[in-house]
């Protein structure tokens, strides 16, 4: 009995300072977040010169141009997806008493939110890697290609979303089994 107490005992401590490692974790994502805005916004000011030049001087960098800001728009949603994990963690793990007021959009119950949120962003950016892709267009089979895979892997996240996380339907009987 005695080797269980001092089991029991040291879960609980490892449980309890699980969640300084989890905050570390948080604030550490949050960071990186912010570097990756500063990216993004570094990303677009570089393509200023090439939008005043093509203005005054009509040469045509629409190309240039496009990879520039459709780059910025990429670090942009990966830096929100980073944010969006970093709170959730800090949410789900740190904020026990729960003394913070998260807007709607930000609320996370439990660890199959956090999931849903990082699959839907995870689906935009490869969205956006794809539109990358197109306007760069070198090969059309290769794009052909490339198109095909980023469908596999999007038909292969929707159903591990189904399947795995679960559905509104699920979700929906949860909620109302637990309000009852």
């Amino acid at each position: 009995m005695l080797k269980r107490d001092v089991l029991t005992i040291i879960n609980k401590y490892f449980v309890h300072a699980g969640r300084y490692f989890v905050a570390v974790a948080s604030i550490l994502t949050i960071l990186a977040s912010g570097f990756l805005i500063f990216a993004g916004i570094w990303e677009f000011a570089n393509g200023i010169p090439q939008i005043i030049d093509s203005l005054f001087y009509h040469r045509e960098h629409r190309m240039e141009l496009s990879v520039h800001f459709i780059s910025a728009i990429d670090l942009f949603m990966v830096a929100v997806v980073m944010f969006v994990m970093g709170i959730g963690l800090f949410e789900l793990f740190v904020d026990k008493d729960k003394t913070v007021t998260y807007p709607y959009w930000l609320k996370i119950d439990d660890l199959s939110d956090l999931k849903e949120k990082l699959i839907a962003a995870a689906v935009v950016v490869i969205v956006i890697t794809f539109l990358k892709h197109i306007v760069m267009w070198k090969n059309p089979l290769d794009t052909l290609y490339f198109g095909g895979a980023i469908a596999i892997v999007i038909v292969a996240i929707t159903f591990f979303s189904k399947l795995v996380v679960g559905g509104d339907e699920s979700k929906r009987l949860k909620k109302t089994e637990t309000e009852k």
